[in-house]
C-alpha cells in the first residue's frame, strides 16, 4: 500500500498521516487552543530581532518593550488551553511554563556551567549539546550567577550551539543542527531576569533514526546511522527540520521562597520535501517532554550542591580514554539485556548495532560522556540505569 501511494504522488500525504497519528488517536483528550494578541506577537518579534547573524545590540534591550509580554509570562494560565504565538518563517508555535522551586542563580550555574554538560538537565530532549563558539575571553561561558545583570547595563553573551536532539517520541527520528543563541541578563520590576533567545542557522542534517528502548521515561535511547523514520511504511522518508526559534524567560518570583517562572515560546518548522508536518500541540508535547524533567532535576536535593555535580562530571572530562569505553561497555551490557526485554533484538537493525562491539566502536567521547550524564540524573532520581558513577567514582578512591 505505502509503494503505491507513493508512486501515485502522494508520498507527502503518507508521512503527514504517519506523523500525525499519535494526535489524532488522542484527539478527545487535546487542549484547546488559544491564540496570543498579535501586541504579544511584536513584542517577541522585537526580542528575536536580538538573535542571528544580523541581530540589533542585545545591550540596548529595552524592557519597556516587553511589558505585556512579561505581564503574559507571570499571569496565571488557564490549564485546559494551549497558548500559541503567531507562525514565524510558516513555523508553528508553543508556549510552555513551569514553575521551579529554585533561585535563578541556581538554574544559571546548572544549566549555563561550563563543567555541567547540558544533557544532565536534559536528558529526555538532548543527545549532545554544546557551545561551538562563545562571543567572551577564553571562548567560555562566563559565570553568569555572579553577574547583577542591571537594567541599564545587561550583561549579554552570545555564540553559536551545536546539537543533537534525542529521538522524537512519534516518529523516531532525531537532528543535528545549529543555533544562534544570544543571552541577556538583566533586571525587571526588581526581579533578576534572564531571556534566552536561539534561531535555527540553517537546515538540519536529515533525519535519522533513533529507537526508544522502553517508555520514554526511562531515556534509554540507542542511535542510528540510518536515514528516514522509525515508523512502519516510512523509512525512506528524508526529513528535515528546516527551521526553529524560541524565546525564553527565567523570572525569579518575589516571596521569601525561592522560585522561578520559566516561560518558553517555540517554533518549529519540520517536515519532508519542504512540507510542514509539525504542529502546535507536537510543539508543546515537546517542550513539556523537557521542562517536566528539567524541573524534577533542578528541584532535587541532589542538585543543591552544584559544586558537587561539577566536580563530578570535571571527573568524567578526565577519565583516560580505555576507563571511558569500559564504562561504556558495561553501559551497552545493561541496555541490550533491556532491548532484549522488550523484544528489540528482533530488528535486525537493532540487533547489528550490538553485533561485535560495533556501537561502542561508533561512539566519540563526547556521546559517551553525555551518555554517563543522562545515567547519572537517572541514578539522582532513582531511575533504573546501568551505570552508577558514585560507585564508580568511589571505587577510584
Amino acid at each position: 500500500m505505502y509503494h503505491t501511494l507513493f508512486k501515485q504522488g502522494r508520498g507527502p500525504l503518507l508521512l503527514i498521516l504517519f506523523l500525525l497519528l499519535p494526535l489524532a488517536a488522542g484527539a478527545a483528550d487535546a487542549i484547546r487552543e488559544t491564540a496570543l494578541p498579535d501586541t504579544l506577537d511584536a513584542e517577541l518579534n522585537y526580542l528575536l530581532g536580538f538573535v542571528g547573524k544580523n541581530r540589533l545590540d542585545p545591550h540596548r534591550l529595552d524592557t519597556e518593550r516587553i511589558g505585556r509580554l512579561l505581564d503574559f509570562v507571570e499571569s496565571q494560565k488557564d490549564e485546559a488551553r494551549l497558548y500559541r504565538a503567531g507562525e514565524r518563517d510558516g513555523a508553528a508555535s508553543a508556549y510552555y511554563e513551569s514553575d521551579i522551586r529554585r533561585s535563578l542563580d541556581h538554574l544559571l550555574r546548572l544549566s549555563y556551567g561550563n563543567d555541567i554538560p547540558s544533557v544532565f538537565t536534559a536528558p529526555s530532549t538532548v543527545r549532545t549539546e554544546r557551545w561551538t563558539a562563545v562571543d567572551a575571553p577564553g571562548q567560555k561561558l562566563p559565570e553568569l550567577w555572579t553577574l547583577p545583570g542591571y537594567p541599564d547595563k545587561p550583561i549579554v553573551v552570545t555564540g553559536i550551539e551545536h546539537l543533537v536532539n534525542s529521538p522524537d517520541s512519534h516518529s523516531g527520528a532525531y537532528y543535528e543542527y545549529d543555533l544562534d543563541r544570544t543571552l541577556i541578563l538583566t533586571r525587571i520590576r526588581g526581579r533578576k531576569l534572564l531571556i534566552s533567545l536561539s534561531g535555527q542557522t540553517g537546515e538540519s542534517r536529515v533525519g535519522r533514526k533513533g529507537i526508544i528502548v522502553g517508555p520514554d521515561e526511562n531515556w534509554d535511547y540507542l542511535y542510528t546511522d540510518h536515514t528516514g523514520l522509525n515508523r512502519m511504511g516510512l523509512g525512506w522518508a528524508s526529513t528535515y527540520m528546516y527551521g526553529s526559534h524560541s524565546v525564553a524567560f527565567y523570572l525569579e518570583a518575589d516571596g521569601a521562597a525561592p522560585k522561578t517562572r520559566f516561560g518558553v515560546f517555540k517554533w518549529i518548522r519540520a517536515g519532508w520535501a519542504g512540507i510542514n508536518v509539525v504542529n502546535s500541540q507536537h510543539i508543546f508535547n515537546g517542550l513539556r517532554r523537557f521542562g517536566e524533567v528539567f524541573r524534577r532535576i533542578a528541584e532535587h536535593r541532589r542538585t543543591d550542591d552544584v559544586a558537587a555535580l561539577a566536580r563530578t562530571f570535571r571527573e568524567v572530562s578526565r577519565m583516560p580514554q580505555p576507563r571511558l569505553k569500559r564504562i561504556a561497555q558495561d553501559y551497552l551490557a545493561g541496555l541490550r539485556k533491556r532491548c532484549e526485554e522488550e523484544g528489540l533484538l528482533a530488528d535486525g537493525e537493532v540487533q547489528a548495532l550490538f553485533r561485535d562491539g560495533r556501537y561502542l566502536g561508533s561512539l566519540n567521547r563526547e556521546q559517551i560522556e553525555s551518555i554517563l550524564a543522562v545515567e547519572y540524573a537517572k541514578e539522582i532520581l532513582g531511575k533504573p540505569h546501568y551505570v552508577d558513577l558514585s560507585n564508580e567514582f568511589a571505587q577510584a578512591e
